[in-house]
């Protein structure tokens, strides 16, 4: 006995841990009791992992589309149309035969209303706004990005704000390169306080605008297959259609407050001349105060971000398509 008993035993760690891992799954297992069964350390009460919030799990579904939105080739696109009027003033200062010198201050605002806040603003939208819901059904990824139980709303917020951050980048870059190449004309100066705040208020103008339309191009990716059309219908069509109809017609249009918002002079309405086939008619165009048409473009990218997550909410997405819809 004394020999096996001082015997060296080489499985004796192993023993050990054969029992400690009985010991961990029962208790009283020699005795006539039932075995109680003991939670491994992970999942007893105050061992489990933090419950993220909804401020984190926004954050997560913008960094995913962060990334998805900058790994698209239309991305490249869309930056290089944004830039495109940088280079208007420039052929301006070395093409153009005009006997006067070019108002820088001219130049630029033209550029920044037309083309930056009337066309490039509702084009982003529909560039990447437009796609954020309707990209992942067409796809069919839905099931997988929504396979945890996480709030939709917070997945369609994320991803909104995703779009604010790439499409306020790209249009605020550009509106800044525009205004410092349009400095080298007359009447417009890097260094000039009143310059400078007139750029501030035209990114403000961007920032709103983006807002509005992006909220819009949401909800158009929501409930149709193609928002891209009905958004150029909607967006292009019918807003330029709108603004040449008399009457109030033009404030069911998101550019009647986008308008409202720029550097004009501080009338409650003013008539502008419409020319056509027909000849050349008045119309009376009423204008809306600078806080009426924030609290507006609010209450229209509020509405669409609403109506949007509903419909995330109420949809049930397959493997092969979205129920419901």
């Amino acid at each position: 006995m004394s020999t096996l008993n001082n015997q060296p035993n080489d499985n004796g760690a192993d023993t050990e841990h054969k029992i400690s891992m009985a010991d961990s799954i029962t208790v009283n297992a020699a005795d006539d009791s039932p075995a109680r069964r003991i939670l491994p350390e992970w999942l007893r009460p105050g061992m489990q992992p933090r419950r993220r919030g909804y401020v984190c799990i926004a954050a997560a579904s913008a960094r995913h589309a962060l990334v998805t939105l900058t790994r698209r080739k239309r991305l490249l696109l869309a930056t290089v149309i944004a830039f495109l009027p940088v280079l208007i003033p420039l052929a301006l200062a070395f093409l153009s035969t005009s006997r006067f010198a070019e108002s820088g201050n001219e130049v630029f605002v033209r550029l920044v209303q037309e083309l930056h806040i009337n066309v490039f603003a509702p084009l982003l939208a529909l560039f990447f706004a437009g796609m954020l819901v309707a990209e992942d059904i067409e796809a069919r990824t839905m099931p997988y990005i929504l396979t945890r139980p996480v709030p939709r709303s917070a997945w369609v917020i994320g991803r909104f704000c995703a779009f604010m951050i790439i499409a306020t980048a790209i249009l605020a870059s550009s509106a800044a390169l525009t205004f410092a190449a349009s400095s080298i004309h007359e009447n417009l100066s890097l260094t000039s306080l009143t310059d400078l705040t007139l750029l501030a208020h035209y990114l403000a103008v961007m920032v709103m605008a983006l807002l509005a339309y992006g909220g819009f191009a949401v909800f158009l990716g929501a409930f149709t297959k193609r928002p891209i059309v009905y958004g150029v219908i909607l967006l292009y069509g019918w807003q330029g259609l709108a603004t040449q109809i008399p009457g109030l017609v033009d404030f069911f249009t998101i550019k009647k407050y986008t308008d409202a918002l720029m550097p004009i002079m501080a009338t409650q309405r003013h008539v502008a001349e419409i020319q056509t086939a027909l000849g050349t008619f008045q119309r009376e165009v009423f204008q809306v105060s600078a806080t009426r048409s924030i609290f507006a473009l609010l209450l229209i990218t509020g509405v669409s971000l609403c109506a949007t997550i509903i419909a995330v909410s109420r949809r049930e997405y397959a493997a092969d398509r979205a129920a419901g819809g």
